[in-house]
């Protein structure tokens, strides 16, 4: 496939913020309607590379670190709910107005709280492999949670020689179908934040609040319906961490959802097939009335993770 002239010379920066006090990366490109992306479990603002090159033509493109992942410092609350407040403030902390979210996997549970938090604030959602779709999920991250096996490999990973560079490769070979498509941005930094014992506890915290015995915690498939704003449900069909049914049933909720599902690929959607997440997403935002402000009529209850 021919990458267009204007995504191969496509700048991705780097940049700081303090939230709250918190030191904040992210990784940003282009001018516009902002967008921001918010990672899964476990992984770094640099999955979402090939996406912020490939919207960075029509918009500004924003990728943050989730607090306790990448380079970001943690926070004392890494519940989905308190990321989604922490994402509200990042905003904030931005000036952004408005923006449109993308959340992948983790980040895609991240997203619909802070939607649901201040629905007239995000005009649009894009939910990719999203959490919290329903209770499945795969029987490793059961595992993981349950038992000691999830603090045998925080404490071993950054002890064993390359075992960084071990975890990261059973990520990408667990969690896609074509490795090698993965672009390398995601591997260096990915390898660093799981050398790093903070994020690898912050990770597994994060398992095990969300994931138990009977798989996945307090669904929130029920509160779709709430989401007044346009939603594009993305999901690979050989997804085998979250079943891509739990996309169907998550549209079937949706008042006004869309549904893309990419052949092909399993969960990390955005690494391995991001030309094919691009040819979902960029009609779905180009439909969108992104200029119209509703705040005037925005009188509903808010909570700490406001994006005004």
């Amino acid at each position: 496939m021919t990458t267009p002239a204007a995504e191969r010379t496509t700048a991705v920066e780097e940049h700081w913020t303090r939230v709250d006090g918190t030191e904040t990366r992210y990784l940003a490109a282009g001018d516009g309607h902002p967008v921001l992306l918010i990672h899964g479990e476990g992984s770094v603002a640099e999955q979402w590379y090939d996406i912020l090159r490939g919207l960075a033509g029509s918009y500004r493109v924003i990728a943050v670190d989730l607090p306790g992942y990448g380079y970001t410092k943690p926070i004392p609350d890494g519940s989905v709910p308190a990321l989604a407040s922490f994402v509200g403030r990042f905003v904030r902390a931005l000036g952004l107005e408005r923006p449109v979210l993308i959340g992948h996997s983790l980040g895609g549970a991240v997203a619909v709280h802070a939607a649901l938090a201040r629905p007239n604030r995000v005009p649009a959602l894009v939910l990719v492999s999203s959490a919290g779709m329903g209770r499945a999920i795969s029987p490793a991250y059961i595992i993981q949670a349950v038992t000691p096996l999830g603090d045998l490999t925080r404490f071993l990973v950054p002890v064993l020689p390359f075992g960084p560079q071990l975890l990261v490769a059973s990520t990408a070979l667990t969690g896609s179908c074509r490795p090698w498509r993965i672009s390398a941005p995601w591997w260096s930094s990915q390898a660093h934040a799981a050398s790093t014992p903070v994020a690898l506890e912050t990770a597994l915290r994060s398992q095990r609040s969300s994931v138990g015995l009977l798989g996945q915690k307090k669904p929130i498939l029920g509160r779709l319906p709430e989401l007044p704003m346009p939603t594009l449900v993305a999901w690979g069909l050989r997804d085998r961490q979250v079943p891509f049914w739990q996309g169907i049933a998550a549209r079937r909720r949706l008042r006004r959802g869309r549904l893309a599902l990419v052949p092909c690929s399993s969960h990390l959607l955005p690494l391995e097939a991001p030309e094919d997440l691009l040819k979902a997403v960029r009609p779905f935002l180009a439909d969108l009335d992104l200029a119209h402000d509703p705040s005037d009529q925005d009188h509903g209850p808010t909570d700490r993770g406001d994006l005004s």
